[in-house]
């Protein structure tokens, strides 16, 4: 059986399987808003990624990353210097401000197994572009 859960953001795709022997198990496939600009800078590209498909905790990192003005040593690939950082800075509120009730698939359902960064390394290679967000995980 496959069916769209409307109880995470973004929405998913489940489909139910079972292993030979019977075991029930589920795919979970997110699906992404990736409908962005691409003209952008990498930083503001990299926001809207992170804010139109419910990635916070990167968007809390990044904020306090540009915040305190450590882009230059956390954020790797990161070749431009930051002149517009009110505007970067108030769009990462509002998109924090706007899922702040919403529950994304990677906490609903793997409980640690699948990271943010995990999807977004996976973000990544089908955009064929590089987003700009802290890669250590703490």
């Amino acid at each position: 059986m496959i069916y769209l859960d409307k109880n995470t953001f973004p929405y998913c795709f489940i489909e139910e399987k079972k292993f030979e022997w019977g075991e029930p198990y589920l795919i979970i496939t997110p699906i992404f808003n990736l409908s962005i600009n691409p003209e952008l800078s990498d930083i503001e590209y990299t926001i809207e990624v992170l804010g139109k498909n419910n990635f916070k905790d990167n968007l809390e990192k990044l904020y306090n990353i540009l915040l305190n003005q450590e882009e230059s040593s956390r954020i790797e690939n990161l070749n431009i210097s930051i002149t517009n950082r009110e505007l970067l800075l108030n769009k990462i509120n509002s998109y924090l401000d706007s899922n702040l009730d919403t529950i994304s698939p990677w906490k609903s359902y793997y409980d640690g197994a699948f990271t943010e960064s995990d999807y977004l390394q996976s973000i990544e290679e089908d955009i064929n572009r590089i987003l700009l967000f802290d890669r250590k995980e703490y």
